[in-house]
């Protein structure tokens, strides 16, 4: 595990303009944990970096120096007790589900459909039901643990489905019920919470992350390499830092810069 991590900051959270919501992100040399960076985020700027989309993830690695190839802190931390959330970052278990008998479980971490919602374990292999720009479903042709399904959406299409409501509901089972098989859902049980308290559920981990021993590797980070995926770290590491600076795009397209 590289020891170098450096600090991604956010310096004021969201850039509005006429039609987008954004944020930005700059570098800082500095090395701190990320209790610290944290402490110098909220102190001079507003926090640690928040990241929401692959968009998102992609600035992030144009943002890091390209001669660094070591880790940076983003805002991500690992807390308890975990909660049900959806691949995309949607926040609407509250308002719909569709638990089978006896679920959701308490051991496995995460979901299938087949006719109901079933918990299962991440490492199990199954079909992925994927939903892509324009909103149709696609089922892939074949199975896949849930991390690998989640990449596999996101490179094909765009993520694992969000099951809103009863319609959706319906409509994704009939692809399932085609399909023979049960299928992988964007719902997973997730023990991670954002710096600024963020409620989006984006996840990009790499392979084999986060680590699952609750205590030791609770804060995360993310490289330049293997595509900007995220992984787990001591909190305690001392490490360079990074700086944010923010720019308001007003509706004529001027930028107002802080």
């Amino acid at each position: 595990m590289d020891e170098s991590l450096v600090v991604l900051l956010l310096l004021s959270g969201l850039f509005c303009s006429s039609s987008a919501v954004s944020r930005q992100y700059n570098y800082i040399n500095m090395r701190m944990s990320w209790s610290d960076a944290q402490s110098y985020c909220r102190e001079r700027f507003t926090d640690l970096a928040t990241v929401d989309t692959m968009d998102d993830v992609n600035r992030l690695i144009n943002t890091v120096d390209a001669g660094y190839s070591g880790s940076v802190w983003i805002g991500l931390k690992r807390v308890i007790p975990k909660r049900w959330v959806w691949s995309n970052g949607d926040d609407t278990i509250a308002q719909y589900s569709n638990w089978g008998p006896g679920e959701p479980g308490s051991g496995n971490d995460c979901v299938i459909l087949n006719l109901t919602w079933s918990t299962a374990k991440c490492s199990d292999l199954n079909l992925a039901l994927c939903l892509n720009p324009k909103g149709f479903y696609a089922v892939s042709i074949y199975e896949m643990n849930w991390l690998d399904a989640q990449t596999y959406c996101r490179q094909k299409f765009r993520d694992l489905v969000t099951i809103s409501n009863s319609n959706n509901d319906k409509f994704a089972n009939s692809m399932v019920i085609m399909s023979k098989s049960p299928a992988w859902i964007g719902l997973f049980r997730d023990s991670w919470e954002w710096s600024d308290k963020w409620n989006r559920s984006f996840r990009y981990w790499a392979a084999g992350q986060p680590t699952q021993s609750a205590g030791s590797v609770d804060c995360v980070g993310m490289t330049r390499k293997n595509s900007g995926q995220w992984a787990s770290y001591s909190c305690d590491l001392q490490q360079p830092g990074i700086k944010s600076a923010m720019e308001m795009i007003s509706s004529s397209g001027s930028r107002l810069s802080d």
